[in-house]
């Protein structure tokens, strides 16, 4: 079984160009997580690796109900890893490519949670810079969760907000 830390990765959810998200296990807290690795092929990029840890931290910065919790940060045999809130639901890029239509109040609901959320980061000076269907997760009681701050930006690192 594959670890990283003391969580236990239970499937695999999903691969990007940064890395590996997986389901894991947490046996201290008895609780389901979602763990980002940074993708091993990536390890030798400083620039990359240091992007990585800045999402992690600059997520971790946040307490908003509309944006993912960051559980803990490490490291496992050189990989990178965050621990991170797992989101029973959907991606709303997920539900509008099955079809399914949405009402203008849930429409309105959707993009009242997610401007909620952005202005919880616009306060600590975060900048997501991606915000797309496909990171606006929707949980199943229908509260919106952004996620991936991949590209973020933060004034902290010296970068312009604009």
């Amino acid at each position: 079984m594959k670890k990283f830390g003391h969580y236990e990765v239970t499937a695999e959810l999903g691969r990007g160009g940064m890395g590996v998200v997986y389901k894991a296990w947490e046996p201290s807290l008895n609780r389901q997580v979602a763990i980002k690795a940074l993708g091993e092929h990536l390890l030798h990029d400083k620039d990359l690796v240091e992007r990585f840890t800045r999402e992690a931290k600059a997520t971790a910065a946040l307490n908003d109900p509309n944006v993912i919790q960051i559980y803990f940060i490490g490291s496992e045999q050189g990989q990178p890893f965050f621990a991170m809130e797992y989101i029973e639901g959907q991606s709303l890029d997920e539900i509008l490519k099955n079809g399914s239509a949405l009402t203008v109040k849930h429409a309105k609901n959707i993009l009242k949670q997610a401007c909620m959320g952005l202005a919880a980061a616009h306060k600590i000076d975060l900048v997501h810079r991606d915000i797309k269907p496909a990171n606006l997760m929707i949980t199943t009681d229908g509260t919106l969760k952004i996620v991936d701050f991949g590209i973020a930006r933060t004034r902290e690192y010296g970068d312009k907000l604009t």
